[in-house]
């Protein structure tokens, strides 16, 4: 089977299209107007999670591509992800600029209590960057390091007209930098941070809705 490779530039807002999809289309669009749908429920409680890798990789068999039914968001950008609570339950949806997919319920949803119990500490804790501590002429410096191919993990929370937003990048949550074998001054800060937990929570139930192929296809944007 022959391999393509398409190569991941950008984050969620980014958008490319095909001949089946409406290409005026945004992301970040569809996800305000579901937003604004829920909130018109009188939903109160929800949250948005995004997860992307900038710079990355991925192969795909060569007769996707001719596939009626594929994506090509599916193929180059990472979905949005809404969860919400009504009536005392939590639903799921994802949003691309293809299609407009099914909600599922979702029964571990133990990361809204994490927020209630630990709300003052999640708004004011902030993740640091890759700082890194070296010698120069005697005198200890400090260096703040950045990479641009980095992957990253973003939520925002929006409860009763108050929006809280964390923004992780996988290298600022790293011990040492592979190549420089510097150690990271502010990783053990980073890796205990409470609004950690709610996005390694996001992330699980995703990937797992990812891998288990949970959503389903309602119709074509």
């Amino acid at each position: 089977m022959i391999k393509r490779i398409l190569i991941a530039l950008t984050p969620f807002l980014a958008f490319l299209g095909n001949a089946q999809t409406n290409q005026k289309v945004k992301i970040d669009e569809l996800v305000s107007n579901y937003i604004k749908e829920l909130q018109r429920q009188k939903i109160d409680t929800i949250c948005v999670y995004q997860s992307y890798c900038v710079g990355s990789i991925m192969t795909y068999d060569e007769p996707l591509i001719d596939e009626k039914e594929t994506c090509t968001d599916d193929l180059t950008n990472e979905p949005v992800y809404v969860f919400w609570k009504e009536n005392k339950k939590t639903f799921l949806t994802k949003i691309n600029y293809c299609w407009e997919f099914s909600k599922i319920e979702i029964a571990k949803d133990n990361f809204w209590k994490i927020y209630n119990s630990n709300k003052k500490i999640i708004n004011e804790e902030k993740v640091m960057p890759y700082e890194y501590e070296t010698f120069q002429n005697s005198k200890k410096v400090k260096y703040t390091k950045v990479v641009d191919h980095s992957c990253h993990h973003n939520f925002r929370l929006l409860l009763k007209g108050n929006t809280i937003e964390k923004r992780f990048d996988e290298f600022a949550l790293q011990e040492k930098d592979e190549y420089s074998q510097k150690s990271n001054i502010n990783y053990k800060h980073n890796i205990n941070l409470k609004s950690k937990i709610i996005a390694d929570i996001l992330e699980k139930i995703t990937s797992e809705s990812k891998k288990n192929d949970t959503f389903k296809k309602i119709k074509s944007h």
